[in-house]
């Protein structure tokens, strides 16, 4: 692996780690769930490439659950 993809990589894996981080802070149960919650489910699914439901409700991020 050449030293430019293993800094990508790196630079990778610390962006989806703030990513991941910030959502993962916000969550909560639905009556005290954060109000930033929403704005993170986003942007963790835009960076994964999560599809949104057909209907535009959310993101299906259980089609990669196993």
């Amino acid at each position: 692996m050449t030293s430019k993809t293993q800094n990508s990589l790196k630079a990778f894996r610390a962006e989806m780690r703030r990513i991941v981080a910030r959502y993962v802070r916000s969550e909560g149960c639905s009556c005290c769930e954060g109000m930033d919650h929403t704005e993170h489910r986003e942007v963790l699914a835009k960076a994964l490439n999560v599809p949104k439901y057909s209907d535009g409700s959310g993101y299906d991020f259980g089609k990669y659950h196993d």
